[in-house]
């Protein structure tokens, strides 16, 4: 079971918006998650600013998957899953979605190099 997030972007008539690329929302009555403006990932000095809202949603079928939801069935059926995946050759998980966690990009991609130095 996954969670899914949608976005909603909008082009605003002022230089900066949030002065950092992305800003996290985490209380109750915010609806969105994060938001997001693009120009501060390349320093950007445009007059205007794009930024995008994060709102998470549940999965449903043609949704991209974003995010594991963690609970205890769906954590007893991944491990079913790594279970059957040990007694393959050539079988690897990886990512949020092959593991079954949440990782922050750095983590990914230092999961990403161990799994690749593994199967090589």
């Amino acid at each position: 079971q996954y969670r899914s997030v949608r976005f909603e972007t909008e082009v605003l008539d002022t230089d900066n918006y949030q002065g950092n690329a992305v800003v996290n929302y985490t209380d109750r009555d915010v609806p969105y998650t994060r938001i997001i403006e693009h120009k501060h990932f390349e320093f950007g000095t445009q007059p205007k600013t794009v930024i995008s809202r994060e709102y998470s949603s549940e999965w449903k079928v043609g949704m991209e998957p974003y995010y594991p939801v963690n609970n205890e069935e769906n954590n007893a059926l991944y491990r079913k899953y790594r279970e059957l995946a040990d007694r393959e050759k050539n079988v690897i998980f990886g990512g949020r979605l092959g593991q079954y966690r949440y990782y922050d990009m750095d983590k990914v991609i230092a999961a990403a190099l161990e799994a690749a130095d593994a199967a090589l």
